[in-house]
Protein backbone atom coordinates (compact mmCIF):
# COMPACT_ATOMS: atom_id res chain seq x y z
CA UNK A 1 0.00 0.00 0.00
CA UNK A 2 2.06 3.81 -1.31
CA UNK A 3 1.48 7.03 1.01
CA UNK A 4 3.68 9.87 2.26
CA UNK A 5 5.43 10.78 5.21
CA UNK A 6 5.27 14.02 7.43
CA UNK A 7 7.31 16.57 8.60
CA UNK A 8 9.96 15.47 11.15
CA UNK A 9 11.81 17.77 13.37
CA UNK A 10 15.50 19.07 12.07
CA UNK A 11 18.20 17.82 14.29
CA UNK A 12 20.79 19.98 15.52
CA UNK A 13 24.53 19.36 14.55
CA UNK A 14 25.44 19.10 18.09
CA UNK A 15 22.76 16.57 18.78
CA UNK A 16 24.06 14.66 16.27
CA UNK A 17 27.62 14.29 17.34
CA UNK A 18 26.58 13.41 20.81
CA UNK A 19 24.39 11.09 19.66
CA UNK A 20 27.15 9.36 17.10
CA UNK A 21 29.25 9.63 20.36
CA UNK A 22 26.03 8.00 22.37
CA UNK A 23 25.95 4.95 19.75
CA UNK A 24 29.81 4.20 20.08
CA UNK A 25 30.28 4.50 23.88
CA UNK A 26 26.70 2.53 25.18
CA UNK A 27 27.19 -0.33 26.44
CA UNK A 28 23.12 -0.88 25.49
CA UNK A 29 21.55 -3.44 24.03
CA UNK A 30 21.43 -1.09 21.09
CA UNK A 31 25.14 -2.02 21.05
CA UNK A 32 25.38 -5.81 21.14
CA UNK A 33 26.34 -7.63 18.25
CA UNK A 34 23.23 -9.27 16.39
CA UNK A 35 23.13 -13.20 15.86
CA UNK A 36 23.85 -13.03 12.22
CA UNK A 37 27.25 -10.83 12.84
CA UNK A 38 28.58 -12.84 15.66
CA UNK A 39 30.53 -14.68 13.29
CA UNK A 40 34.05 -15.66 12.50
CA UNK A 41 36.46 -13.18 13.22
CA UNK A 42 38.55 -14.17 10.46
CA UNK A 43 35.84 -14.80 7.99
CA UNK A 44 35.34 -12.48 5.35
CA UNK A 45 33.35 -9.19 5.65
CA UNK A 46 30.97 -8.83 2.73
CA UNK A 47 29.75 -5.79 0.92
CA UNK A 48 26.97 -4.89 -0.95
CA UNK A 49 24.35 -2.10 -2.10
CA UNK A 50 21.15 -1.85 -1.14
CA UNK A 51 18.16 0.24 -2.16
CA UNK A 52 16.62 3.22 0.09
CA UNK A 53 14.12 5.54 -0.40
CA UNK A 54 14.54 9.25 -0.18
CA UNK A 55 11.52 11.48 1.33
CA UNK A 56 13.69 14.66 1.61
CA UNK A 57 13.26 14.61 5.27
CA UNK A 58 16.17 14.22 6.84
CA UNK A 59 17.95 17.70 7.10
CA UNK A 60 21.06 18.81 6.24
CA UNK A 61 22.57 19.06 9.67
CA UNK A 62 21.70 15.00 9.97
CA UNK A 63 23.68 14.05 6.93
CA UNK A 64 22.24 12.50 4.13
CA UNK A 65 19.60 9.53 3.98
CA UNK A 66 22.09 7.14 3.13
CA UNK A 67 24.60 8.18 5.26
CA UNK A 68 23.67 9.40 8.84
CA UNK A 69 23.48 8.54 12.35
CA UNK A 70 21.68 5.19 11.83
CA UNK A 71 23.05 3.94 8.34
CA UNK A 72 26.51 4.01 10.23
CA UNK A 73 24.90 1.80 13.11
CA UNK A 74 24.22 -0.44 10.42
CA UNK A 75 27.27 -1.01 9.08
CA UNK A 76 28.69 -1.24 12.69
CA UNK A 77 26.56 -3.16 14.52
CA UNK A 78 25.44 -5.44 11.15
CA UNK A 79 27.32 -8.47 9.50
CA UNK A 80 28.02 -6.96 6.44
CA UNK A 81 29.27 -3.47 4.49
CA UNK A 82 26.51 -1.94 3.06
CA UNK A 83 26.22 1.08 0.55
CA UNK A 84 22.81 2.14 0.44
CA UNK A 85 21.48 3.67 -2.73
CA UNK A 86 18.84 6.60 -2.19
CA UNK A 87 15.85 7.35 -5.02
CA UNK A 88 13.45 9.27 -4.70
CA UNK A 89 10.41 7.66 -3.21
CA UNK A 90 8.00 8.75 -6.61
CA UNK A 91 10.83 7.98 -8.83
CA UNK A 92 12.22 4.70 -7.41
CA UNK A 93 10.63 2.32 -9.88
CA UNK A 94 11.14 4.63 -12.54
CA UNK A 95 14.92 4.91 -11.90
CA UNK A 96 15.53 0.93 -11.19
CA UNK A 97 14.22 0.04 -14.55
CA UNK A 98 16.94 2.11 -16.26
CA UNK A 99 19.49 0.74 -13.74
CA UNK A 100 18.67 -3.14 -14.22
CA UNK A 101 18.31 -2.17 -17.97
CA UNK A 102 22.08 -1.09 -17.76
CA UNK A 103 23.22 -3.56 -15.33
CA UNK A 104 24.32 -1.25 -12.56
CA UNK A 105 20.98 -2.18 -10.11
CA UNK A 106 21.96 -2.50 -6.78
CA UNK A 107 22.39 -6.12 -4.76
CA UNK A 108 18.99 -5.69 -2.52
CA UNK A 109 16.00 -4.50 -3.85
CA UNK A 110 13.68 -3.23 -1.08
CA UNK A 111 9.99 -2.02 -2.42
CA UNK A 112 6.35 -1.62 -1.61
CA UNK A 113 5.45 -2.39 -5.16
CA UNK A 114 4.58 -5.12 -5.65
CA UNK A 115 3.97 -5.22 -9.42
CA UNK A 116 7.47 -4.03 -9.70
CA UNK A 117 8.99 -7.41 -8.13
CA UNK A 118 6.10 -9.04 -10.81
CA UNK A 119 8.03 -7.15 -13.77
CA UNK A 120 11.65 -7.93 -12.57
CA UNK A 121 10.49 -11.83 -11.73
CA UNK A 122 8.96 -11.77 -15.32
CA UNK A 123 12.24 -9.85 -17.09
CA UNK A 124 14.18 -12.97 -14.90
CA UNK A 125 16.03 -10.12 -12.36
CA UNK A 126 15.44 -11.86 -9.38
CA UNK A 127 17.51 -14.61 -8.28
CA UNK A 128 15.29 -17.79 -6.36
CA UNK A 129 16.07 -18.16 -2.56
CA UNK A 130 15.19 -21.17 -1.68
CA UNK A 131 18.25 -22.94 -1.31
CA UNK A 132 20.02 -19.17 -0.08
CA UNK A 133 17.66 -19.54 2.65
CA UNK A 134 17.97 -23.11 3.37
CA UNK A 135 21.91 -23.52 3.98
CA UNK A 136 22.72 -19.91 4.91
CA UNK A 137 19.78 -18.08 7.02
CA UNK A 138 19.51 -18.24 10.56
CA UNK A 139 16.67 -15.90 11.66
CA UNK A 140 15.08 -15.38 8.55
CA UNK A 141 14.48 -19.22 7.88
CA UNK A 142 12.93 -19.34 11.70
CA UNK A 143 10.73 -16.46 10.66
CA UNK A 144 9.40 -18.56 7.94
CA UNK A 145 9.35 -21.66 9.81
CA UNK A 146 6.72 -20.01 12.28
CA UNK A 147 4.65 -18.10 9.64
CA UNK A 148 4.98 -20.49 6.52
CA UNK A 149 2.86 -17.75 4.59
CA UNK A 150 6.17 -16.04 3.79
CA UNK A 151 7.18 -18.77 1.83
CA UNK A 152 3.65 -19.14 0.16
CA UNK A 153 3.41 -15.27 -0.42
CA UNK A 154 6.92 -15.10 -1.58
CA UNK A 155 6.36 -17.49 -4.53
CA UNK A 156 6.33 -17.58 -8.04
CA UNK A 157 4.43 -19.51 -10.80
CA UNK A 158 7.09 -21.63 -11.38
CA UNK A 159 7.23 -23.06 -7.47
CA UNK A 160 10.46 -21.22 -6.22
CA UNK A 161 10.67 -18.29 -3.57
CA UNK A 162 11.70 -14.73 -5.09
CA UNK A 163 10.78 -12.41 -2.42
CA UNK A 164 11.17 -11.75 1.14
CA UNK A 165 8.88 -10.77 3.47
CA UNK A 166 7.87 -9.30 6.93
CA UNK A 167 4.68 -9.75 9.36
CA UNK A 168 2.94 -6.64 10.19
CA UNK A 169 -0.64 -7.96 12.01
CA UNK A 170 -3.21 -6.05 10.33
CA UNK A 171 -3.29 -2.56 10.93
CA UNK A 172 -5.17 0.29 9.08
CA UNK A 173 -4.35 2.48 6.29
CA UNK A 174 -7.32 4.48 4.90
CA UNK A 175 -9.39 6.80 7.19
CA UNK A 176 -12.12 9.02 6.57
CA UNK A 177 -12.09 11.94 9.65
CA UNK A 178 -14.36 14.48 10.21
CA UNK A 179 -14.96 17.14 12.20
CA UNK A 180 -17.76 16.29 14.84
CA UNK A 181 -17.99 20.00 16.14
CA UNK A 182 -19.27 21.07 12.35
CA UNK A 183 -21.42 18.25 12.84
CA UNK A 184 -23.06 19.55 16.24
CA UNK A 185 -23.25 22.85 14.89
CA UNK A 186 -25.26 22.19 11.75
CA UNK A 187 -27.71 19.74 13.09
CA UNK A 188 -26.05 16.93 11.41
CA UNK A 189 -25.76 13.25 12.39
CA UNK A 190 -22.73 11.07 11.01
CA UNK A 191 -23.49 10.36 7.99
CA UNK A 192 -24.29 6.27 7.13
CA UNK A 193 -24.89 6.29 3.31
CA UNK A 194 -23.23 7.91 0.15
CA UNK A 195 -26.43 10.25 0.07
CA UNK A 196 -25.92 11.67 3.45
CA UNK A 197 -22.17 11.75 2.92
CA UNK A 198 -22.87 13.98 0.03
CA UNK A 199 -25.42 16.16 2.06
CA UNK A 200 -23.12 16.84 4.96
CA UNK A 201 -19.98 17.63 2.61
CA UNK A 202 -22.43 20.14 0.71
CA UNK A 203 -23.73 21.60 4.41
CA UNK A 204 -19.96 21.64 5.23
CA UNK A 205 -19.18 24.06 2.02
CA UNK A 206 -22.14 26.41 2.17
CA UNK A 207 -23.25 26.84 6.05
CA UNK A 208 -19.96 28.62 6.88
CA UNK A 209 -19.58 25.26 9.90
CA UNK A 210 -16.43 27.79 11.28
CA UNK A 211 -18.11 30.64 11.43
CA UNK A 212 -16.18 33.46 9.78
CA UNK A 213 -18.95 34.70 7.82
CA UNK A 214 -17.38 33.41 4.26
CA UNK A 215 -17.67 30.50 2.49
CA UNK A 216 -13.74 29.01 2.41
CA UNK A 217 -14.60 25.27 3.79
CA UNK A 218 -14.98 22.46 1.58
CA UNK A 219 -16.65 19.34 2.21
CA UNK A 220 -13.93 17.14 1.43
CA UNK A 221 -10.60 15.84 -0.44
CA UNK A 222 -10.38 13.84 -3.37
CA UNK A 223 -7.19 14.88 -4.72
CA UNK A 224 -4.12 12.46 -4.52
CA UNK A 225 -3.34 8.61 -3.83
CA UNK A 226 -5.18 8.68 -0.34
CA UNK A 227 -8.21 10.52 -1.17
CA UNK A 228 -9.15 8.59 -4.15
CA UNK A 229 -8.29 5.11 -2.42
CA UNK A 230 -11.00 5.85 0.26
CA UNK A 231 -13.85 6.81 -2.53
CA UNK A 232 -12.63 3.55 -4.24
CA UNK A 233 -13.29 1.95 -1.02
CA UNK A 234 -16.83 3.32 -0.75
CA UNK A 235 -17.87 2.33 -4.08
CA UNK A 236 -15.98 -1.00 -4.60
CA UNK A 237 -13.86 0.05 -7.29
CA UNK A 238 -10.77 -0.64 -5.27
CA UNK A 239 -9.64 -4.22 -6.10
CA UNK A 240 -10.77 -6.90 -8.45
CA UNK A 241 -12.88 -9.53 -6.71
CA UNK A 242 -14.88 -13.08 -7.20
CA UNK A 243 -18.64 -12.90 -6.94
CA UNK A 244 -20.43 -16.68 -7.88
CA UNK A 245 -17.53 -17.72 -8.17
CA UNK A 246 -16.44 -15.50 -11.51
CA UNK A 247 -14.22 -12.25 -11.78
CA UNK A 248 -15.49 -9.43 -11.24
CA UNK A 249 -13.08 -6.18 -12.59
CA UNK A 250 -14.55 -2.97 -11.04
CA UNK A 251 -12.64 -0.25 -12.54
CA UNK A 252 -14.51 -0.75 -16.53
CA UNK A 253 -17.68 -1.07 -14.98
CA UNK A 254 -20.52 0.69 -12.67
CA UNK A 255 -18.56 0.43 -9.92
CA UNK A 256 -16.03 2.77 -11.30
CA UNK A 257 -18.46 4.82 -13.31
CA UNK A 258 -20.76 5.52 -9.61
CA UNK A 259 -17.24 6.44 -8.22
CA UNK A 260 -16.50 9.22 -10.85
CA UNK A 261 -20.17 10.34 -11.15
CA UNK A 262 -20.20 10.68 -7.13
CA UNK A 263 -16.94 13.15 -7.34
CA UNK A 264 -18.61 15.02 -10.39
CA UNK A 265 -21.47 15.69 -8.42
CA UNK A 266 -19.03 17.30 -5.45
CA UNK A 267 -17.35 18.69 -8.26
CA UNK A 268 -19.73 20.56 -10.13
CA UNK A 269 -21.79 21.53 -6.84
CA UNK A 270 -17.95 23.21 -6.01
CA UNK A 271 -18.03 21.48 -2.64
CA UNK A 272 -14.67 20.25 -3.12
CA UNK A 273 -11.71 22.12 -4.27
CA UNK A 274 -11.72 23.03 -7.97
CA UNK A 275 -7.65 22.12 -8.39
CA UNK A 276 -8.14 18.94 -6.97
CA UNK A 277 -6.37 17.20 -9.84
CA UNK A 278 -3.35 19.58 -9.23
CA UNK A 279 -2.94 17.62 -5.93
CA UNK A 280 -1.79 14.47 -7.26
CA UNK A 281 0.34 13.82 -3.36
CA UNK A 282 -2.94 15.08 -1.45
CA UNK A 283 -1.03 17.97 0.45
CA UNK A 284 -3.42 20.48 -0.67
CA UNK A 285 -6.32 18.37 1.10
CA UNK A 286 -3.84 18.11 3.89
CA UNK A 287 -2.88 21.70 4.66
CA UNK A 288 -7.08 22.41 4.15
CA UNK A 289 -7.42 20.04 7.12
CA UNK A 290 -4.89 21.15 9.70
CA UNK A 291 -5.71 24.80 9.03
CA UNK A 292 -9.91 24.02 9.67
CA UNK A 293 -11.07 24.41 6.43
CA UNK A 294 -12.39 20.51 5.29
CA UNK A 295 -15.02 18.86 6.81
CA UNK A 296 -14.13 15.41 6.52
CA UNK A 297 -10.71 14.20 5.56
CA UNK A 298 -9.69 10.97 3.35
CA UNK A 299 -6.64 10.17 4.38
CA UNK A 300 -3.88 8.03 4.75
CA UNK A 301 -1.96 6.77 7.83
CA UNK A 302 1.35 6.53 5.79
CA UNK A 303 3.82 4.37 7.12
CA UNK A 304 2.52 4.51 10.90
CA UNK A 305 0.05 6.80 12.30
CA UNK A 306 3.03 9.69 13.76
CA UNK A 307 1.52 11.50 9.99
CA UNK A 308 -2.00 11.52 11.32
CA UNK A 309 -1.13 12.10 14.67
CA UNK A 310 0.36 15.24 13.65
CA UNK A 311 -1.67 16.57 11.37
CA UNK A 312 -4.29 16.08 14.31
CA UNK A 313 -2.47 17.95 16.66
CA UNK A 314 -1.59 21.05 14.55
CA UNK A 315 -5.07 20.98 13.66
CA UNK A 316 -5.89 21.56 17.55
CA UNK A 317 -3.31 24.40 17.39
CA UNK A 318 -5.12 25.72 14.32
CA UNK A 319 -8.37 25.48 15.65
CA UNK A 320 -8.58 24.62 19.70
CA UNK A 321 -11.92 23.57 20.02
CA UNK A 322 -11.78 21.04 17.23
CA UNK A 323 -13.15 17.74 17.31
CA UNK A 324 -12.36 14.84 15.29
CA UNK A 325 -13.70 11.69 15.02
CA UNK A 326 -13.08 8.88 12.61
CA UNK A 327 -16.41 7.85 10.19
CA UNK A 328 -17.12 4.27 8.97
CA UNK A 329 -16.70 3.27 5.58
CA UNK A 330 -20.50 5.03 4.61
CA UNK A 331 -22.83 2.74 2.76
CA UNK A 332 -22.78 3.03 -1.24
CA UNK A 333 -24.84 1.48 -3.64
CA UNK A 334 -22.78 -2.12 -4.09
CA UNK A 335 -22.67 -2.48 0.01
CA UNK A 336 -20.29 -1.51 2.78
CA UNK A 337 -16.61 -1.91 2.72
CA UNK A 338 -13.61 -1.89 4.77
CA UNK A 339 -11.04 0.41 3.13
CA UNK A 340 -7.56 -0.12 1.94
CA UNK A 341 -5.43 -1.52 4.92
CA UNK A 342 -1.67 -2.94 5.34
CA UNK A 343 -1.79 -6.25 5.18
CA UNK A 344 -0.51 -8.66 7.62
CA UNK A 345 2.06 -9.85 5.94
CA UNK A 346 3.96 -7.80 3.01
CA UNK A 347 6.47 -9.01 0.79
CA UNK A 348 9.44 -5.85 0.09
CA UNK A 349 12.70 -7.74 -0.70
CA UNK A 350 13.64 -9.61 -3.67
CA UNK A 351 17.68 -9.92 -4.63
CA UNK A 352 18.87 -9.09 -8.03
CA UNK A 353 19.77 -11.58 -10.26
CA UNK A 354 23.18 -10.54 -11.02
CA UNK A 355 24.04 -9.85 -6.93
CA UNK A 356 27.60 -11.04 -6.34
CA UNK A 357 27.68 -12.12 -2.95
CA UNK A 358 24.02 -13.74 -2.49
CA UNK A 359 25.33 -14.87 1.30
CA UNK A 360 26.76 -11.52 2.48
CA UNK A 361 22.99 -10.52 1.10
CA UNK A 362 21.52 -13.67 3.51
CA UNK A 363 23.52 -11.98 6.82
CA UNK A 364 21.85 -8.76 6.20
CA UNK A 365 18.16 -9.85 5.95
CA UNK A 366 18.92 -12.11 8.83
CA UNK A 367 20.70 -8.82 10.80
CA UNK A 368 16.93 -6.85 9.57
CA UNK A 369 14.51 -9.31 10.97
CA UNK A 370 16.04 -9.64 14.57
CA UNK A 371 14.55 -8.07 17.42
CA UNK A 372 17.32 -6.00 18.55
CA UNK A 373 17.48 -4.91 14.92
CA UNK A 374 13.83 -4.37 14.76
CA UNK A 375 13.63 -2.83 18.21
CA UNK A 376 16.55 0.15 17.40
CA UNK A 377 15.13 1.45 14.33
CA UNK A 378 11.39 1.66 15.74
CA UNK A 379 12.66 3.03 19.26
CA UNK A 380 16.14 4.22 18.85
CA UNK A 381 19.32 2.94 21.76
CA UNK A 382 17.84 1.10 24.70
CA UNK A 383 19.18 3.07 27.48
CA UNK A 384 19.43 6.58 25.38
CA UNK A 385 16.62 6.59 23.75
CA UNK A 386 14.13 4.26 25.29
CA UNK A 387 13.77 1.78 28.66
CA UNK A 388 12.39 -1.33 28.15
CA UNK A 389 10.14 -3.21 31.01
CA UNK A 390 9.21 -6.47 31.94
CA UNK A 391 7.13 -7.03 28.74
CA UNK A 392 9.52 -5.65 26.46
CA UNK A 393 7.51 -2.79 25.57
CA UNK A 394 9.73 0.67 25.19
CA UNK A 395 9.08 3.65 26.95
CA UNK A 396 10.69 6.85 25.21
CA UNK A 397 13.06 8.73 27.73
CA UNK A 398 12.75 12.14 25.78
CA UNK A 399 10.23 12.28 23.10
CA UNK A 400 11.35 15.67 21.84
CA UNK A 401 15.39 14.26 21.70
CA UNK A 402 13.64 11.81 19.86
CA UNK A 403 12.10 13.72 17.56
CA UNK A 404 14.88 15.02 16.58
CA UNK A 405 17.58 11.98 16.55
CA UNK A 406 15.36 9.57 14.76
CA UNK A 407 15.94 11.03 11.92
CA UNK A 408 16.84 9.40 8.42
CA UNK A 409 15.56 5.89 9.89
CA UNK A 410 12.15 5.21 9.06
CA UNK A 411 13.06 3.31 5.59
CA UNK A 412 15.62 1.31 7.12
CA UNK A 413 12.96 -1.23 8.85
CA UNK A 414 11.14 -1.98 5.66
CA UNK A 415 11.91 -5.85 6.62
CA UNK A 416 11.22 -5.12 10.36
CA UNK A 417 8.42 -7.93 11.30
CA UNK A 418 6.70 -5.47 13.96
CA UNK A 419 4.10 -8.20 14.08
CA UNK A 420 6.41 -10.52 16.07
CA UNK A 421 6.87 -7.96 18.94
CA UNK A 422 5.11 -7.98 22.07
CA UNK A 423 1.91 -6.87 21.49
CA UNK A 424 1.95 -3.58 23.17
CA UNK A 425 5.00 -2.74 21.20
CA UNK A 426 3.26 -3.17 17.85
CA UNK A 427 1.27 -0.05 17.82
CA UNK A 428 2.46 2.57 15.43
CA UNK A 429 2.82 5.15 17.10
CA UNK A 430 3.37 5.79 21.01
CA UNK A 431 0.93 8.03 22.65
CA UNK A 432 2.14 9.58 26.01
CA UNK A 433 -0.82 10.12 28.20
CA UNK A 434 0.28 12.88 29.81
CA UNK A 435 -0.80 14.48 26.62
CA UNK A 436 -4.44 14.87 26.59
CA UNK A 437 -4.13 15.63 22.67
CA UNK A 438 -2.75 12.22 21.98
CA UNK A 439 -5.25 9.89 24.40
CA UNK A 440 -7.61 11.94 22.12
CA UNK A 441 -6.58 10.50 18.96
CA UNK A 442 -5.83 6.96 20.67
CA UNK A 443 -9.25 7.36 20.67
CA UNK A 444 -9.64 7.88 17.28
CA UNK A 445 -7.37 5.03 16.50
CA UNK A 446 -9.73 2.75 18.40
CA UNK A 447 -13.36 3.73 16.82
CA UNK A 448 -10.89 3.32 13.20
CA UNK A 449 -10.37 0.01 14.14
CA UNK A 450 -13.38 -1.15 15.43
CA UNK A 451 -14.99 0.28 11.89
CA UNK A 452 -12.55 -0.42 9.71
CA UNK A 453 -11.62 -3.93 10.40
CA UNK A 454 -15.08 -4.74 11.28
CA UNK A 455 -16.02 -8.73 10.65
CA UNK A 456 -19.42 -7.48 9.19
CA UNK A 457 -18.60 -6.14 6.37
CA UNK A 458 -16.63 -7.10 2.71
CA UNK A 459 -12.83 -6.04 2.49
CA UNK A 460 -12.34 -3.51 -0.15
CA UNK A 461 -9.37 -5.45 -1.31
CA UNK A 462 -10.73 -8.82 -0.73
CA UNK A 463 -8.03 -11.26 -1.95
CA UNK A 464 -4.09 -11.12 -1.03
CA UNK A 465 -2.38 -13.18 -3.78
CA UNK A 466 -3.16 -12.23 -7.25
CA UNK A 467 -0.54 -13.43 -9.53
CA UNK A 468 2.11 -10.92 -11.12
CA UNK A 469 0.62 -10.99 -14.89
CA UNK A 470 3.21 -12.14 -17.49
CA UNK A 471 5.42 -10.12 -19.74
CA UNK A 472 2.65 -9.41 -22.55
CA UNK A 473 -0.12 -9.22 -20.00
CA UNK A 474 1.98 -6.18 -18.47
CA UNK A 475 2.56 -4.76 -21.84
CA UNK A 476 -1.10 -4.92 -22.10
CA UNK A 477 -1.95 -3.52 -19.31
CA UNK A 478 0.20 -0.38 -19.36
CA UNK A 479 -1.75 0.34 -22.70
CA UNK A 480 -4.50 0.61 -20.79
CA UNK A 481 -2.85 3.07 -18.41
CA UNK A 482 -4.70 6.63 -18.98
CA UNK A 483 -8.06 4.78 -18.22
CA UNK A 484 -8.05 6.75 -14.92
CA UNK A 485 -7.13 10.04 -16.97
CA UNK A 486 -10.61 9.14 -18.42
CA UNK A 487 -12.80 8.76 -15.69
CA UNK A 488 -11.11 11.84 -14.53
CA UNK A 489 -12.07 13.90 -17.12
CA UNK A 490 -15.19 13.06 -17.39
CA UNK A 491 -15.31 14.35 -13.24
CA UNK A 492 -14.66 17.81 -14.39
CA UNK A 493 -15.77 18.18 -17.96
CA UNK A 494 -19.44 19.19 -16.43
CA UNK A 495 -22.52 17.92 -19.80
CA UNK A 496 -19.71 17.80 -21.98
CA UNK A 497 -18.25 14.85 -21.39
CA UNK A 498 -20.49 12.64 -18.92
CA UNK A 499 -19.58 9.36 -16.62
CA UNK A 500 -21.49 7.14 -19.02
CA UNK A 501 -19.26 8.31 -22.33
CA UNK A 502 -16.37 7.99 -20.25
CA UNK A 503 -17.54 4.26 -19.69
CA UNK A 504 -18.01 3.80 -23.30
CA UNK A 505 -14.17 5.03 -23.63
CA UNK A 506 -12.85 3.42 -20.91
CA UNK A 507 -14.76 0.02 -22.26
CA UNK A 508 -13.68 0.10 -25.69
CA UNK A 509 -10.21 1.18 -24.67
CA UNK A 510 -10.18 -2.28 -22.66
CA UNK A 511 -11.45 -4.02 -25.56
CA UNK A 512 -9.00 -2.60 -27.88
CA UNK A 513 -5.73 -2.71 -25.87
CA UNK A 514 -6.57 -6.49 -25.38
CA UNK A 515 -7.05 -6.05 -21.63
CA UNK A 516 -9.87 -9.13 -21.97
CA UNK A 517 -6.99 -11.32 -21.98
CA UNK A 518 -5.99 -9.83 -18.58
CA UNK A 519 -9.30 -10.71 -17.45
CA UNK A 520 -9.09 -14.21 -18.67
CA UNK A 521 -6.03 -14.59 -17.24
CA UNK A 522 -7.42 -14.07 -13.85
CA UNK A 523 -10.67 -15.58 -14.30
CA UNK A 524 -8.66 -18.77 -15.30
CA UNK A 525 -6.23 -18.14 -12.11
CA UNK A 526 -9.34 -18.00 -10.25
CA UNK A 527 -10.77 -21.14 -11.67
CA UNK A 528 -7.54 -23.15 -11.03
CA UNK A 529 -6.69 -22.08 -7.94
CA UNK A 530 -9.95 -21.66 -5.99
CA UNK A 531 -8.26 -23.71 -3.08
CA UNK A 532 -5.35 -21.10 -3.12
CA UNK A 533 -7.09 -18.02 -3.16
CA UNK A 534 -6.13 -16.15 0.32
CA UNK A 535 -8.90 -14.03 1.58
CA UNK A 536 -7.79 -11.02 3.80
CA UNK A 537 -10.94 -12.04 5.79
CA UNK A 538 -9.08 -14.97 6.74
CA UNK A 539 -6.05 -14.30 6.27
CA UNK A 540 -6.03 -11.23 9.07
CA UNK A 541 -7.70 -13.86 11.71
CA UNK A 542 -5.09 -16.41 11.01
CA UNK A 543 -2.09 -13.91 11.66
CA UNK A 544 -3.77 -11.98 14.53
CA UNK A 545 -3.77 -15.37 16.15
CA UNK A 546 -0.84 -16.99 15.28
Amino acid sequence: MKHSLKNISTLSLTSLLVGTTLLAGCSSSGDKPSASSATDTNAKRGSISVTLYDRGKVPPEAGTVANNMWTKWMNEKGPVDVKYVPFPRSEQVQKLNLMFASGEAPDLILEYDGGFFDQLYAQKQLLPLDDLIAKHSTSYKKLMEKYPQLKMLGQKDDGKTYMFGRILGAKNNDFILVRKDWLTKLHLEAPKNVEELFQAAKAFRENDPDGNGQKDTFGLNIGGASAESVINSIFNNASRSVKDGKLVNPNIGEQAKAAAQFQKDLFDGGIVDKDFLTDKNGEKGKKDWVSGKLGFYFASSGVDNASLLDEYKSLLKNVPGAEVIALPIPAGPFGQFNPGFKSPIQMTGGINASAKDPEAIMKYIDFLVEENTIMTLKNGIEGVHYTKNSEGVATPIDPEKNKKELVGVLDLHIMSSIGTLPKAEQVTVKLDPKIPEEMKFGEILKTADAAYLNPAHDFAYPILNWPGLPTNLQVINKSTSTINDIWKKSIVSGSQYTTDQALADVQDLWKKSGGQQIDQFYSDWIKNNADKIIYNRDFIKTINNQ
